[in-house]
């Protein structure tokens, strides 16, 4: 499993239309994606202008596919030109451990 962390920088005054095109069908189009496990999406607290997306993907080679998908395509047409950048990192996920709550 590959685990993918992106921060968004969205641009200033775009924060809820950014979060509401996520909502209504951004999350829904990336979690259709072949090969994605979970998608989590938040907003910062002491930064509302910075978005955080988990992705878990079986492989890295089902990640890098899911650039050419339609619903990929989709996802990222949702936020259109509300960015103005941000950071992505990938992790290979080893064992999970339950916390207290499971």
């Amino acid at each position: 499993m590959l685990l993918e962390i992106a921060e968004i920088e969205v641009r200033p005054g775009q924060e809820d239309a950014f979060a509401a095109a996520m909502n209504e069908g951004g999350l829904a189009d990336l979690a259709a994606c072949k090969g994605a496990v979970e998608v989590r999406f938040g907003r910062g607290v002491e930064n509302p202008s910075k978005f955080l997306f988990h992705v878990v993907w079986t492989s890295i080679e089902d990640h890098v596919a899911a650039r050419d998908l339609e619903s990929f395509g989709k996802f990222r047409a949702a936020f259109g030109d509300l960015t103005q950048g941000g950071s992505m990192s990938h992790y290979v996920l080893g064992d999970v451990v339950a916390g207290a709550l499971a």
